[in-house]
């Protein structure tokens, strides 16, 4: 229920026991009096208007001048209108807004003469304050009971009146009274209904045209005078005008063609009203009308008098003739001209018409009984011509000889089009004008700066094509053509030189050198100076690029045909996509188009090039810039490009990893899918070629098993190599043997480091598939940690945790892997953190990264990643974030994209499982929304409230400082979504989310299936687990501090026995378990990582699941949950354009996210 002062009372839920419910609302309502009722002071008032106004206002409170006054609470504001009687018989409107919380005026008005002349507020707002603030008094001191008894019965009354008789709004009164008119006039008109006419007769005297109308049905009866009627039409009048003819006036009494009749006298007397007043007295008009007969019409009045008569005959006079019956036309008028040639040139003999009135749309014009009503719009040709001749006092003009040609080329071909023309002794064809040949003169006077000056020749006579001589003979539509084509190609005027200038332009510049100067030559002789000949349009470089592979670098060879190094380096410190050339230092242009110098430059970003390595005659990469450099290349043709075997073939074997010779080790070859023979290729050729790569399959497809089917092949191999490695040995001397010896000591096979929950499933699947291999779990105690290090054996495959590899670094520096491993990567996206840090200090000639999130919330996560597999690879973190980050993130630059995208394509490989899962059962996704009420309304309400102050009070900096303290308010509001109980101890109330939950639970159980449950918060899980209970479901718990062997043994226990629920979590359980026992799956809350919810969702949807699995996302509606998935839609965008990962974190939310997160908007 609505407060005053857009506050809400709310009747609340009688969970607490013996209050009755009259009392909370009572208590609600004496806070809100306490804090709401603020009054305006008589000082500021006083202030406001200044001691006369505000003494005369009190005179006028005190003697009850306020008729009437209307409050309205809206949010802090009070709207108040109010009508106070003043001088005479005048009633004045006032209208206040109040800001009541800060005890002020927000606006003000008063329709009284004084408010608008008058710097403050007049008497009758002074008043109205006066009137507010006893409002105000009488509130608060009313007993409560009295406003609760109002409130329920419909809410407080904010309107007081009086000395004022309420009648019906005079504009809705007449409305209702025409309304009720129109339905009655059939039964009391009769005949007369509908079958009043009105015929006008008009009379031209030359100057005025007036008009007057009779009135009837059959006899017709003289209209005396507009004014009355237009009277008797406002207000529906029953008048006689004789024996044969009484109505109503409106408009439905006359027939069609006279309604817009009627129409028109109307809005004449409306129009004209001010000008036939009877009498004037200083100033003063006495109120009473003459009577007009005769409607003298304008110009404007008469057109639209004559387009209602259009296609009908009007009656009437003009001056000149004694026709009396007319039609009105929009053709034109039939004109004539007659074209006399005479020995010194030529007469105009034209026929000239009446015109009646000129308006800016239409000329009127009387003419063999017709009244020609003409377009001035479709008369715009002739227009000029028309007004020479009405300036003329006759009919006849004459031209001579020299000015017949310009008439010949200008007037007549538009005379033509408008006149008949009749032709004595004339032929035009023998006044031809003399054709202009124009001549330009370029110039480059200095630097930034081209010239051009235009002469035109008539002849033996020459001018500028900016003077103004003699125009009568020039073909000046002509010259106007070349101005304007000239005008294209410059930005500047010498008035002293009457030439165009191009001036510090180098776009328009190159345009003209491009393209003007051929275009000008096609229509005019052109001379170009030698200063201007000296600025050269070079082609665009013809570019050359050899590579070729040394060992574990590139080697790259760079021309571009005539053009210096030097001249190259230059351009591409310009470099920009869109520009169509470069301007050298002497000044001469190069064409960029379609030159290559966009890959050029591409590769010098790409490949961090700098100035000094591009002058040298040989550049060398690293090797894992191969394929960038192949596919920049190949997207160029126009840069030739010569590559050499080994460069050709390790592209070559990069490209197609099916056609490598590697073997998938027998044992295996019947339990891998065809997508994770092809995974297990990938990385074989990356092993092969000396690089690093990310395996970033989607959750379910089996990474761990790829990753063992390499090992088991790399062993396999090792192991047939063996006899032909010890007969080399037995040759080598023996102290280089001991050296061998030395570092064999130190070689170690493979390090897996996975997080700890997935360490144990590591173990368990290398022994499920290939139990030669020797995995060790490098666990328990320091020392024991480190003598399992010390006594592993070179084939041993050792797994450990990221925690333990932290405090273990120091003993794996002495050790040379093979082959490290990083599983759930992701792990390391914090290129700071010591786990980071630790991965990338371990020695190993192979590296490889697993995730199904390669990018979660931003690309320093992948550069971080990448710092792990190839140093370097997507350059230093500063680099990356300043050309590659910022720019494809903040900027949405597309170059950035393709560049970073093109990169890692090669190092990265990605299947989802709609791609390669196709017996794989669907996931059918679903949001849930639940709606809170009552209590956990109010108590959430209140903590946006607080946030958004919080938010709003601090600066940027304290914002930044204070991302633990928002994240933790953050976290609050979300459990108040899930359950009050979370924050508040002594909450004993419901919880929506809660009840729609155990209700889709005991559904699913009723139908046999089996369930996981997720929840970020452990609390939650147990009063869930409490309720599941009270209801005899059986469940599992798991959260972080279940331990590595029990969460074995409950995964396994879940797929086999009867449990119905399993809850897990979000944190400890999202990764590593596989749950295929369970085809529904609930997300109690929503993480700020959608790839974080996927993982755990896989938990299910994943190689062997036999069932459609139903994934539901409890979402409470209007809240922080909705809105995170709106912003997580919006976050996702980035990932998706890297790969196919999405992700939110909390901690990278702007000020505007946060606002946008607690509002929706």
């Amino acid at each position: 229920m609505r407060l005053p002062g857009g506050g809400v009372l709310f009747f609340e839920n009688r969970y607490k026991k013996n209050i009755p419910c009259e009392m909370k609302v009572l208590d609600n309502y004496e806070k809100y009096r306490k804090v709401q009722i603020k009054m305006i002071s008589k000082t500021k008032i006083r202030y406001m208007s200044g001691p006369g106004s505000y003494s005369r206002g009190v005179e006028l409170y005190e003697r009850e001048k306020v008729l009437d006054i209307d409050i309205k609470s809206t949010g802090k504001f009070d709207e108040i209108i109010a009508s106070v009687k003043g001088s005479g018989r005048n009633i004045y409107e006032v209208d206040f807004s109040i800001d009541r919380e800060n005890e002020d005026v927000d606006t003000s008005y008063c329709d009284c003469p004084a408010y608008s002349e008058y710097g403050g507020i007049c008497k009758h707002c002074v008043a109205v304050l006066l009137e507010y603030n006893k409002y105000l008094e009488r509130v608060k001191n009313r007993p409560y009971e009295d406003d609760l008894e109002r409130i329920v019965k419909g809410g407080l009354t904010h309107t007081i009146r009086k000395g004022v008789q309420m009648h019906t709004t005079p504009e809705l009164a007449a409305l209702l009274q025409k309304q009720a008119v129109a339905k009655s006039l059939p039964l009391m008109q009769g005949n007369t209904y509908g079958k009043v006419k009105l015929e006008p007769h008009f009379e031209f005297n030359g100057r005025n045209f007036t008009v007057e109308f009779k009135i009837g049905t059959t006899r017709m009866y003289v209209l005396k005078d507009a004014f009355t009627f237009d009277d008797y039409m406002k207000n529906q009048v029953d008048y006689k005008y004789g024996k044969d003819l009484q109505f109503v006036h409106t408009e439905e009494s006359f027939d069609e063609e006279s309604r817009p009749l009627a129409k028109f006298i109307c809005k004449w007397a409306d129009n004209n009203r001010q000008f036939h007043r009877s009498a004037y007295y200083y100033g003063y008009y006495d109120g009473a009308m003459e009577k007009v007969r005769h409607l003298e019409l304008s110009g404007d009045e008469l057109a639209e008098f004559l387009l209602l008569m259009e296609g009908r005959t009007l009656q009437g006079e003009s001056v000149g003739t004694r026709n009396t019956s007319w039609e009105v036309t929009r053709a034109h008028l039939p004109r004539a001209i007659t074209i006399t040639g005479w020995k010194q040139g030529i007469e105009l003999n034209v026929k000239k018409f009446t015109c009646a009135a000129l308006t800016e749309q239409f000329r009127i014009c009387f003419h063999d009984k017709k009244i020609y009503v003409e377009s001035m719009e479709e008369l715009l040709p002739i227009k000029d011509f028309l007004d020479s001749l009405t300036a003329i006092s006759g009919e006849k003009a004459f031209i001579e000889n020299k000015d017949v040609p310009a008439f010949c080329q200008e007037l007549l071909p538009v005379i033509q089009q408008f006149f008949k023309c009749k032709m004595v002794e004339f032929h035009p064809e023998d006044y031809g004008m003399i054709k202009p040949e124009f001549k330009i003169y370029l110039d480059a006077p200095q630097r930034n700066m081209i010239t051009c000056k235009t002469m035109v020749k008539y002849g033996d006579r020459a001018f500028s094509l900016y003077s103004t001589d003699d125009m009568a003979i020039r073909d000046m539509s002509k010259e106007t053509a070349m101005r304007n084509l000239i005008h294209n190609y410059s930005n500047a005027f010498n008035p002293l030189e009457k030439s165009a200038v191009i001036a510090d332009d180098e776009e328009l510049e190159y345009e003209f050198l491009t393209n003007g100067i051929p275009i000008l030559q096609t229509v005019s002789e052109v001379f170009v100076s030698d200063a201007l000949k000296k600025i050269e349009v070079r082609n665009a470089p013809k570019i050359s690029v050899g590579v070729s592979l040394s060992g574990n670098l590139l080697e790259l060879r760079m021309t571009a045909g005539e053009m210096s190094k030097e001249e190259l380096i230059d351009i591409l410190s310009r470099y920009n996509r869109k520009k169509k050339f470069y301007r050298l230092k002497d000044g001469s242009f190069v064409n960029a188009a379609d030159s290559g110098l966009d890959t050029i430059e591409e590769l010098k970003a790409g490949l961090q090039l700098t100035d000094k390595q591009m002058k040298q005659e040989t550049i060398e990469v690293q090797k894992y810039r191969a394929l960038y450099l192949d596919a920049q290349l190949k997207e160029n043709p126009v840069i030739s490009s010569v590559k050499n075997k080994s460069f050709r073939s390790l592209v070559r074997n990069m490209k197609t990893i099916e056609d490598n010779d590697f073997e998938v080790p027998e044992k295996l070859d019947s339990v891998l899918r065809e997508y994770q023979k092809r995974g297990f290729l990938w990385i074989k050729t990356l092993n092969c070629n000396g690089f690093g790569g990310i395996l970033a399959d989607d959750m379910g497809l089996g990474k761990t098993l790829q990753v063992i089917a390499f090992l088991l092949s790399e062993f396999l191999e090792r192991g047939n190599a063996d006899a032909k490695d010890t007969a080399e040995k037995e040759t080598i001397e023996k102290g280089t043997v001991a050296s061998n010896e030395q570092q064999a000591e130190k070689q170690r096979n493979t390090l897996i480091v996975a997080p700890a929950s997935l360490v144990y499933n590591w173990n368990s699947e290398i022994l499920r598939f290939a139990p030669e291999l020797a995995p060790k779990m490098v666990t328990g105690t320091a020392a024991e940690r480190k003598q399992i290090l010390e006594e592993a054996g070179d084939e041993d495959i050792l797994l450990t945790s990221y925690d333990l590899l932290k405090r273990d670094i120091k003993e794996y520096e002495k050790y040379q892997f093979r082959c490290q491993v990083i599983d759930e990567a992701q792990y390391i996206k914090n290129y700071n953190t010591q786990a980071a840090k630790a991965v990338k200090e371990i020695r190993a000639g192979f590296k490889l990264a697993l995730t199904g999130t390669p990018v979660e919330n931003r690309l320093s996560e992948l550069w971080s990643i990448f710092d792990y597999l190839m140093p370097g690879f997507l350059y230093s973190y500063k680099k990356f974030r300043e050309e590659v980050e910022v720019p494809a993130v903040q900027n949405s630059d597309e170059d950035a994209m393709k560049r970073l995208q093109k990169m890692i394509r090669p190092f990265v490989l990605r299947r989802l499982k709609k791609e390669v899962l196709t017996d794989l059962p669907d996931k059918l996704e679903e949001n849930m929304f639940a709606k809170m009420t009552g209590e956990q309304q109010k108590l959430y309400d209140a903590h946006v409230k607080r946030m958004m102050l919080m938010l709003n009070k601090q600066s940027e900096e304290e914002f930044k400082s204070s991302k633990i303290t928002i994240l933790a308010e953050l976290t609050r509001l979300r459990q108040i979504c899930c359950d009050p109980s979370l924050v508040f101890e002594d909450y004993k109330g419901d919880s929506a989310k809660t009840e729609m939950c155990l209700n889709m639970i005991r559904n699913a159980v009723e139908s046999g299936h089996k369930i996981l449950l997720f929840s970020q918060f452990a609390t939650m899980l147990d009063h869930l687990a409490q309720r599941m209970e009270e209801e005899k479901i059986s469940y599992y718990m798991l959260t972080g501090s279940t331990s590595k062997e029990k969460r074995a043994q409950m995964v396994e226990n879940f797929n086999k026995d009867e449990t119905q629920v399993f809850c897990i979590s979000l944190k400890a359980g999202g990764t590593g378990l596989n749950l295929t026992a369970a085809d529904i799956v609930i997300h109690f809350d929503p993480w700020w990582n959608l790839a974080v919810q996927n993982q755990a969702t896989d938990r299910a949807h994943r190689i062997g699941q036999k069932n459609v699995v139903n994934v539901y996302k409890l979402i409470v509606k209007d809240t922080i949950e909705e809105n995170i998935m709106k912003l997580q839609e919006k976050k996702r965008e980035l990932a998706d354009q890297i790969l196919e990962g999405e992700g939110l974190n909390g901690s990278s939310l702007t000020r505007e996210e946060l606002m946008e997160l607690l509002s929706g908007k």
